[in-house]
């Protein structure tokens, strides 16, 4: 970034006062920190947003005909309509999809996904499935780290886009699909690992069945998704803060019914409990859940 282009000050200013706090904080318990780094943030970005609102809105795509209604009655639309709603808003969202998740978790997201890395702990010769690899972050942290073959899989053409320009680097395979129909043979995958991804398939249960049959016996499935947190406290603080992330997607994105969605359905996603019952129903076994950040989200390791 740059002090002489006024429209990104805000931004640099941001991360460079989370970083300050998170270093400054480092003595405190992690639930405690990220209550006073929501409280902190949210005090500088409002001022902010009122400054350089006319700078910072620079797109012009805007709910490109979303539907309101699906929005409200997300629990009970069809799933068909679901997985054309889910595509629709990804692709909307995809050029500032990494930007809006550095917004909406403070830049946690980052240092929760190279954890959920050491969980998956991946090898150079075993093949893994990214599913709904969004913009590629996980894939790109395993590469770092070793040289396994990975196959970047998601249903939005435009977010493969965005995962092909950050994995340029290395060698991928990317497929343009749906998590329901695996286009892969019987127990093809070591590890197939979804990070963020697993609320937005249409059918859960159906696309849990077609991971465990893509896995190899013994293979492992690791799932990281927002889940229910485990303090009163906190999880009240986290629904008051989840009112205003709609306002920075109308901010950066000029899309504030994308981000609408992106919260109620986390609010929607099954909890710790549910989605173990889920897992083991599909065929999985030796299920283990690590919460993160007193639950906000949890890793699910499972074997096939």
């Amino acid at each position: 970034f740059s002090y002489s282009n006024i429209k990104y000050f805000p931004l640099l200013t941001i991360f460079v006062i989370i970083n300050l706090l998170n270093f400054f904080f480092k003595s405190f318990g992690i639930l405690y920190r990220s209550l006073l780094l929501i409280i902190l943030i949210s005090i500088v970005f409002r001022p902010l947003i009122w400054v350089y609102k006319k700078d910072l809105t620079v797109s012009t795509s805007g709910n490109s005909g979303m539907d309101n209604h699906l929005l409200k009655n997300l629990q009970s639309i069809d799933k068909t309509k679901k997985e054309f709603f889910v595509s629709q808003i990804f692709s909307q969202v995809s050029e500032k999809y990494d930007l809006m998740n550095d917004i909406m978790s403070l830049g946690l997201h980052r240092l929760w996904k190279k954890e959920f890395i050491n969980f998956v702990n991946p090898k150079n010769n075993q093949i893994i499935l990214d599913l709904a690899s969004g913009s590629g972050d996980i894939t790109k942290l395993i590469k770092k780290n070793c040289n396994p073959q990975c196959i970047v899989f998601d249903s939005s053409l435009e977010m493969i886009i965005q995962a092909k320009k950050k994995l340029k680097n290395f060698d991928i395979i990317y497929i343009n699909g749906h998590a329901e129909n695996l286009p892969f043979r019987n127990q093809f995958f070591d590890k197939v690992i979804v990070s963020f991804g697993l609320r937005n398939f249409s059918d859960i249960e159906k696309s849990l069945r077609e991971i465990n049959r893509v896995l190899k016996k013994g293979g492992d499935f690791l799932c990281m998704e927002f889940s229910e947190i485990n303090n009163l406290l906190f999880r009240k603080f986290f629904d008051f803060y989840s009112k205003i992330i709609p306002k920075y997607g109308k901010l950066f994105s000029n899309n504030e019914h994308a981000y609408k969605y992106l919260i109620e359905s986390i609010k929607l996603f099954p909890n710790q409990i549910e989605l173990s019952k889920k897992i083991k129903m599909s065929g999985f076994k030796d299920i283990k859940v690590i919460d993160i950040m007193g639950g906000i989200a949890a890793i699910h390791i499972s074997k096939k």
